[in-house]
């Protein structure tokens, strides 16, 4: 945890935990995009500001997905959320 903080991230117990989670298959599209685009964030010197679209677009097909309005949608939540957590500073 000490490494982590090193580097700003934030480790809270259910974090280091094994959990165990139940996807719904009408999201399951959006988590692979979302997954394999996981190192194509756009930053500033402020922090992270969100995926870079253009590659999530071209990854799309080779995973032998079609995005649409949902799946935008969908990718955006999580987004959102993995930017919030990104952005948070140790005390």
């Amino acid at each position: 945890m000490a490494d982590a903080a090193a580097y700003g991230v934030i480790l809270e117990p259910h974090h280091l935990a094994p959990a165990h989670y139940e996807l719904w298959s009408d999201v399951v599209g959006a988590v692979r995009l979302f997954s394999q685009c996981a190192t194509q964030w756009r930053a500033t010197s402020g922090g992270v500001v969100g995926l870079d679209y253009g590659v999530l677009l071209q990854v799309a097909p080779v995973l032998g997905l079609t995005v649409d309005e949902q799946m935008l949608q969908d990718v955006g939540v999580m987004e959102g959320h993995a930017i919030e957590k990104l952005n948070r500073r140790t005390r």
